[in-house]
């Protein structure tokens, strides 16, 4: 069989040598035989919260395959569970790979066009865990990936939010050198065409591979055998200078001797934290190649981020809700928009929200009326772990859900434009729901004049009914009325308590 690039680079033969920063604190720590084994590691992958490893082995008795996919799971100490071959609907090819892993550690970014499950040739395709197991592998379509993806080998790593992919390839025929290329997803959930990330990353004479794209959306580490490095291949950090580019970037600097060896050094990956990087080394190993852990200098960190996670749940029955979609974007543009999804066993959702925005988060569920969220994550130093539960209402009559998100002035009833979102999934709700009719129902608190809270409740009840009517909704699907200060849902004893009671909801009064 032929090697790929990759392979080939910790195939060839073992350099003894003893790192130069001895600390222990962040020595190159070998992950052990629950990991690594007498044959070759490759790959590491590791979901958004450490928790979840997913690599290559090269030729090991277990496999199938020449190459295929391993996995293993800490457990409660924090220590790697013995790994486990993958099943075969993922290991299907002589040299198998998972690209990259989502932040729940279960969607996987997979060597191979496939359709339907079936290989068809190449190209990368998605994969999700759920009940039944891994889903028929689905390839991406990337607009003239056939134009660009001319070498043997190929790589990618898809960002976090599923908005871009950094890939490794080659665009000429009988290529010998790889550079790294950056496709984003188009509206209808295609990708561009892969264009070259500029010469600030790519050299003319070497290598560029192994890329992996940090939970910030903005470090990008990658491998190459460029001169003036400390072995034969070494670890490269660079960062994305804008926004709303992803083909300006700060010049690469090497990692230096904390990170790399005087031998091949790549597949360089950090879980969401930063804290601790994996990466394969042939240093001492058990095998051909081993992948090891070191924990990292600060100067070698990505951006913190937050780590969003919690259950979702059933408003009427408090019943876990195993199958729900969490769909978050940078709020008001609604740009970079990412989908999480609720574990198969435990209901848990996982997302990664970059520093320094606003987003809105969409919570669905097939048969409830889905929930509309706004999260700010400020600018903060450090890594930071979020809990936020939700809770669904069944799409039943006679159900009421609150609208969080509508402004007034204040003592008025025009509506402020801030509004206009989550009115706007409203109006989604009934194009979805043909038959549903519903009620919008205006709420004060107990302050001033018991007339003037009744008449502004009706007057704001029906503002919102305007707005969604003007939307396309038939004006006999909708009716609006206010009950003033007669129906707190809790008591009028503080300001916060009096906010919650100066509310708008809807009930269903026909599914």
């Amino acid at each position: 069989m032929k090697k790929t690039l990759f392979s080939a680079l910790f195939l060839a033969s073992h350099i003894l040598y003893a790192q130069e920063d001895s600390s222990s604190l962040y020595q190159h720590q070998n992950l052990g035989p629950n990991i690594n084994s007498t044959s070759t590691e490759l790959t590491p992958r590791i979901s958004a919260d450490g928790k979840m490893m997913f690599y290559v082995r090269d030729g090991h008795p277990e496999n199938k395959n020449q190459q295929d996919i391993w996995h293993s799971e800490r457990d409660s100490l924090g220590n790697w569970m013995p790994a486990k071959r993958a099943d075969d609907k993922i290991n299907q090819l002589d040299a198998n790979c998972v690209w990259s892993v989502n932040a729940d550690g279960n969607t996987l970014l997979i060597r191979g066009a496939y359709n339907e499950g079936k290989y068809v040739g190449k190209g990368f395709s998605l994969t999700r865990m759920t009940k039944e197991g891994w889903t028929d592998p689905q390839m991406l379509f990337i607009d003239e990936i056939e134009k660009v993806n001319l070498g043997i080998n190929d790589g990618a790593y898809l960002s976090n939010d599923g908005n871009a992919i950094i890939f490794t390839m080659c665009n000429k025929k009988k290529c010998t050198l790889y550079d790294l290329f950056v496709s984003t997803q188009k509206e209808d959930g295609s990708f561009t065409k892969p264009v070259k990330l500029g010469a600030t990353i790519n050299t003319e004479q070497y290598n560029e591979f192994a890329p992996f794209l940090a939970s910030d959306n903005k470090t990008l580490y990658f491998s190459s055998d460029r001169p003036n490095g400390l072995g034969m291949t070494d670890v490269y950090k660079t960062e994305r200078l804008s926004d709303t580019s992803w083909l300006s970037w700060s010049v690469p600097v090497n990692m230096g001797p904390h990170v790399n060896t005087a031998s091949k050094d790549a597949y360089y990956v950090t879980d969401a934290k930063g804290e601790y990087a994996y990466m394969v080394s042939d240093l001492n190993s058990m095998g051909s190649a081993d992948i090891i852990a070191f924990k990292l200098k600060e100067e070698h960190k990505p951006k913190p981020v937050a780590l969003y996670d919690g259950k979702i749940y059933n408003a009427k029955t408090k019943e876990q809700i195993l199958n729900a979609t969490i769909e978050y974007k940078i709020y008001p543009d609604n740009s970079d928009e990412g989908v999480g999804h609720t574990d198969h066993e435990t209901g848990q959702y996982k997302i990664i929200l970059p520093f320094g925005h606003n987003y809105s988060v969409d919570v669905f569920a097939e048969g409830f009326v889905p929930e509309y969220d706004t999260i700010t994550v400020g600018a903060k130093n450090e890594y930071t772990e979020i809990t936020r539960d939700y809770y669904l209402v069944p799409i039943e009559v006679g159900q009421s859900i609150k609208l969080n998100h509508i402004y007034f002035e204040t003592s008025k009833y025009e509506l402020l434009p801030e509004s206009y979102y989550e009115l706007d999934k409203v109006v989604k709700l009934l194009h979805e729901n043909p038959k549903m009719k519903i009620e919008i129902e205006g709420h004060t608190d107990n302050q001033g004049n018991p007339e003037k809270n009744q008449l502004l409740s009706e007057n704001r009840a029906k503002a919102v009914m305007n707005y969604i009517v003007s939307k396309g909704i038939a004006a006999d699907r909708i009716t609006s009325k206010g009950f003033g200060m007669t129906k707190p849902i809790v008591g009028n004893d503080t300001a916060e308590n009096r906010q919650l009671n100066r509310r708008v909801e809807f009930t269903i009064l026909q599914k």
